[in-house]
């Protein structure tokens, strides 16, 4: 009998079957719908050999029985050309449109398998072959053909949309299963096509269905891959399931107790202890992930970890978990580990609790994440615009420079508030990018506009905390102002406080290095937060600003005019001069004035607004005044 190329590929796929059980599945649609394909190309291999025998044995068993075989087997080589054309489809619909058209699919070749049972076939058979042909033969041609080309022709079309490994894996079975079918068409003595059956779905399961693909060995749990794909699939369907993260706060701890990371996670994942009812990965990074339905399974976890480490404080308290009780609170896998991220690094709180993320934590990431996502939209769409605040010399009696102040245009034309994006900014680092940007557009602005001809010396640009931990920050201003040709005395880059304490042996040396090529420096805030005269001394800035809270203090105060007083003695004897800032009214005006502050900048003068008011106000009051 020639069943040895048949007998090899049923060997073949029980080797794939034992392969696949015996590790861990994620259940997943594609899963499904391959672990069905590989069910009826076994059972089709099977009664490939079953209609082999009997067509060898056909002198002695009853033709109908043959004829049956025969018959069962052409149907089930129809079915498994259909589920590759079904198979490729599942990139291209959503689970919920595949399982319909699966369902019209399966109706079509339920049809067809009732013309091709009931249609004559011939049995040939002699010591060296054994084959079928016949009319029912020539049809089975033609509709597994239909399903082959069909495959192939939607690879081609939609290859962009198509998972492309698994894509070039169908494409290879495709090619190896239609050379078969050719071969044994014109040569039906070569039963081959149940062989290709097997090679197929080896090529599948190397490249795309391997259940160990998706584990991550050195841990014992699923890996990052099979985590997106298993989350991306629950949001998919929309029912409800809570996570939990436990992640490693310090790891040079782990350094310094000599134990390695994987065997930490290890422990872990051995810990959770986690049944049927939940599934255990591992992230991108160095944090585990559960899932499950159901919120105790979590909970008890948790504690499980917890008890492990109960007698290792050090390492109890470098964990943290985090349980999310509504995982379709998001809309994808990535955003929910931004949010995991924000509870991790934004919760100041004993890491041996349990992190419980309710509703109020979602908005307050979810508006923290809106404001971040409009800061993005407008540095792409150029949305970020510079208002001016002009600061009055009551020295000159004229207005002679003026602050820069960052503003972001939203698309409906409205300003987002300051209060609202520059916090955020500064938090997640889109700051470094912005104030760049407002320094630029300030470079422009005094490149078009001549300052000399409108009583204008210089315009006030305030740095970041973090531009001013930045060691290539004078690199970067510089090249900046050499781009645009002006002149670097005609900007004064405010620092605050805060950010010379960061920095300072950083700050100092970008200081000196700016100072040397011509810029000037001014402390902002000063009176506020940590305030240190020392700062003042050590800073070589040229300019102290006044804080609004402190400007508004010395009308309120005997104590606070007293501090004015003595800071504006001490600052005109160090030849700083002072900036009076939030000043609103005629009356505090005068008493800023009365005690020798040099400038005045507040709202009694003018709001901070864009370029063209800014513009007609200076032109309007210097040139009168002039």
């Amino acid at each position: 009998m020639n069943i040895q190329v048949q007998v090899c590929g049923l060997l073949i796929l029980c080797l794939l079957f034992i392969l696949y059980k015996s590790s861990g599945t994620l259940k997943l649609y594609t899963e499904k719908i391959f672990y069905k394909a590989m069910c009826v190309s076994t059972l089709c291999l099977c009664m490939d050999i079953l209609s082999v025998m009997g067509l060898y044995y056909a002198d002695i068993l009853p033709i109908l029985t043959v004829e049956l075989m025969c018959k069962t087997y052409n149907i089930l080589l129809m079915w498994v050309a259909m589920y590759s054309f079904v198979y490729v489809l599942t990139d291209l619909f959503s689970e919920e449109r595949h399982i319909y058209w699966t369902k019209i699919i399966n109706i079509i070749v339920f049809v067809q398998s009732i013309i091709i049972f009931f249609l004559p076939i011939s049995i040939y058979s002699s010591e060296d072959a054994v084959y079928t042909y016949g009319p029912g033969i020539l049809t089975l041609y033609v509709f597994v053909m239909v399903y082959v080309f069909g495959t192939i022709l939607t690879i081609i079309l939609y290859f962009k949309r198509l998972n492309k490994r698994r894509a070039w894996a169908i494409s290879l079975w495709m090619f190896i299963y239609l050379s078969a079918a050719i071969i044994q068409f014109f040569n039906n003595e070569l039963l081959l096509v149940g062989f290709a059956i097997s090679m197929g779905f080896l090529i599948l399961f190397v490249v795309m269905e391997n259940p160990d693909a998706n584990l991550d060995r050195r841990i014992g749990c699923f890996n990052s891959s099979a985590l997106f794909e298993y989350m991306n699939k629950k949001i998919y369907k929309q029912k409800k399931f809570c996570v939990m993260e436990i992640s490693i706060i310090d790891l040079e701890i782990l350094d310094e107790q000599e134990l390695s990371v994987y065997q930490v996670l290890r422990d872990i994942v051995a810990s959770v202890n986690i049944n049927k009812k939940g599934k255990v990965f591992k992230d991108v990074y160095y944090n585990i992930i559960i899932i499950s339905e159901n919120i105790q399974l979590l909970d008890d976890a948790a504690h499980c970890v917890l008890n492990r480490y109960a007698e290792d404080e050090l390492m109890k308290n470098n964990l943290r978990f985090t349980i999310l009780e509504d995982g379709l609170a998001f809309n994808n896998m990535s955003e929910m580990m931004r949010f995991f991220n924000f509870t991790r690094n934004g919760h100041d709180i004993n890491v041996e609790e349990i992190i419980y993320a309710d509703e109020k934590m979602i908005t307050k990431y979810m508006e923290k994440y809106v404001i971040e996502e409009k800061i993005t939209e407008a540095l792409r769409d150029d949305r970020v615009e510079v208002f001016f605040q002009p600061i009055y010399s009551n020295d000159d009696e004229r207005f002679t420079s003026a602050e820069a102040l960052m503003r972001i245009r939203e698309k409906d034309g409205s300003l987002l508030s300051p209060g609202c994006f520059i916090p955020v900014a500064e938090d997640n680092g889109q700051i470094l990018e912005l104030g760049e940007r407002v320094f630029e557009i300030v470079c422009k602005f005094i490149k078009e506009n001549n300052l000399s001809t409108l009583g204008m010396e210089y315009i006030e640009v305030n740095l970041s905390v973090i531009q001013c931990e930045m060691s290539n920050l004078a690199k970067r201003l510089i090249s900046i102002v050499e781009k645009y040709k002006i002149n670097p005395n005609q900007i004064n880059l405010e620092i605050t406080e805060t950010g010379s304490i960061s920095a300072r042996n950083t700050l100092l040396k970008n200081m000196q290095e700016l100072i040397e090529y011509g810029f000037t420096f001014s402390l902002d805030d000063f009176g506020k937060g940590e305030s240190n005269l020392m700062y003042v001394v050590e800073m070589p800035v040229s300019i102290v600003k006044l804080d609004y809270d402190m400007s508004k203090s010395y009308f309120n105060t005997e104590k606070a005019k007293h501090v004015v007083s003595a800071v504006v003695g001490m600052a005109h004897d160090m030849e700083l001069k002072l900036v009076a800032e939030g000043i609103e009214t005629e009356d505090e005006l005068k008493g800023m004035k009365n005690e020798g502050i040099d400038y005045i900048q507040g709202f009694y003068y003018s709001r901070p607004i864009p370029v063209d008011e800014f513009l007609s106000f200076i032109k309007e009051h210097n040139l009168y005044d002039r």
